[in-house]
């Protein structure tokens, strides 16, 4: 959608109706720009900042500023658009809609399995740093176990030497 006004000139007043459906005409001209601009970009740019591109497109660059400018006017009319609300965007042809959806389906696919195999990679990270925890705890008991062995031993023989 979009705002709109005429600017009407006092001493030509009948410009305004100098087109008969100027809100067709109004749609072709800014369709075409939209479509000029959207050409000239990857899918990726435009899918990035579309909102700005297409307003850029509508309404133009200021030369000064390299700003967008805020209105766009059509000198056979005098009819002003000062805004566009873009509600969304699709492309028109079926085929490029197709090929479209498919590239952002397989661009999800592969976002899906990369974020698969990434929390893949990190169970068996942590699983490996348990197995080693549990290795280290092992090898630290049966040390344990063997300096008490070792102790146990060294008693006996001690109370065996007693004893005789």
């Amino acid at each position: 959608s979009y705002n709109w006004h005429f600017e009407v000139d006092k001493k030509d007043t009948q410009k305004i109706f100098q087109v008969p459906d100027f809100v067709g005409d109004a749609c072709k001209a800014i369709a075409s720009r939209v479509r000029g601009a959207v050409a000239g970009h990857s899918f990726d740019a435009f899918h990035k900042a579309s909102a700005e591109l297409i307003r850029t497109a509508v309404f133009g660059l200021d030369p000064e500023t390299n700003e967008p400018r805020n209105r766009l006017v059509f000198s056979s009319n005098n009819l002003v658009i000062t805004n566009i609300d873009i509600q969304s965007v699709e492309p028109v042809d079926q085929r490029t809609r197709d090929a479209l959806q498919k590239s952002v389906q397989l661009a999800i696919e592969i976002t899906t399995k990369s974020q698969e195999a990434e929390a893949r990679h990190e169970a068996e990270r942590r699983e490996q740093e348990a197995k080693g925890r549990l290795e280290r705890q092992k090898i630290n008991d049966e040390a344990e176990a063997e300096k008490a062995r070792k102790s146990l031993l060294e008693l006996q023989a001690q109370s065996a030497t007693v004893e005789a």
